[in-house]
């Protein structure tokens, strides 16, 4: 009841925003891509798992955005996000990497900047709220792997062997929190460009991993590895001004 109400309020917000602000301010269209570092936890009897932040594959998206002064701006969009999942056993140099799921993302942000460069560039930041939506909600996998090394190679197990069941969560939705940092270049009145770094996190389990791992034809050990969605990101983005088609041009 509370997400939806916070869906909705952004909604209404943004809806008011551009009635009140659209005779004077600007409304952009932004194009987003960047690449996107995903972190999942774990929990290992075995004591040799680990799970890095990986990269899997990019974000990319588009957002409408309303000023609603020379500071603040609000944004929405849609976003594709092409999650992985991801573990490491030590002394494997091979590693696991595989697809998880595709997550439809609607993002509501709040956007502030300070100027660096008189009505040129300007320091970014943001907060706000991620609805996503996970596209294969319900579905799963299940793999093995192998890999062996010479006894003689330095740090490197003589062979690890780990088969893994993935779970992905029933929820089809589930929010993210986003704050982001950036920098924004604006050209003219026609076009700006923006370097945004975000860091998304969730609330809620999205995908869980039940691993078996054997190193060296040892005992089995076992570990759990699951993510709340969670990742930070890198993005480039296009931002057109949208308002030129309806706004007169200052005289």
């Amino acid at each position: 009841m509370k997400t939806l109400s916070l869906f909705n309020g952004l909604i209404i917000v943004f809806a008011i925003s551009h009635q009140q602000a659209k005779a004077q301010n600007k409304t952009f269209l932004a194009f987003d891509l960047g690449p996107k570092f995903e972190m999942y936890e774990y929990a290992d009897n075995g004591k040799s798992l680990s799970t890095p932040p990986f990269y899997f594959s990019p974000i990319y998206g588009f957002t409408l955005a309303q000023e609603l002064n020379k500071t603040f701006v609000v944004e929405t969009g849609l976003y594709l996000n092409d999650y992985g999942e991801s573990y490491k056993i030590k002394g494997d140099a091979a590693g696991f990497a595989s697809n998880a799921f595709l997550a439809y993302q609607i993002p509501f942000r709040l956007r502030a900047s300070q100027p660096l460069i008189k009505d040129k560039l300007f320091l970014t930041a943001g907060v706000g709220a991620v609805l996503a939506i996970n596209s294969d909600a319900g579905f799963g996998s299940i793999g093995l792997a192998s890999s062996f090394a010479s006894s003689t190679s330095p740090g490197f197990n003589d062979s690890t062997r780990t088969e893994y069941r993935s779970v992905l969560s029933e929820d089809k939705k589930y929010w993210l929190l986003e704050t982001s940092l950036g920098f924004r270049y604006d050209l003219e009145d026609i076009v700006t460009f923006s370097l945004q770094g975000s860091i998304a996190q969730g609330f809620k389990r999205v995908n869980e991993l039940e691993v078996s791992y054997w190193i060296n034809d040892q005992d089995e050990q076992t570990a759990q590895v699951f993510t709340h969605g969670n990742y930070y990101s890198v993005t480039v983005g296009v931002h057109f001004v949208l308002s030129n088609l309806w706004q007169k041009p200052k005289i």
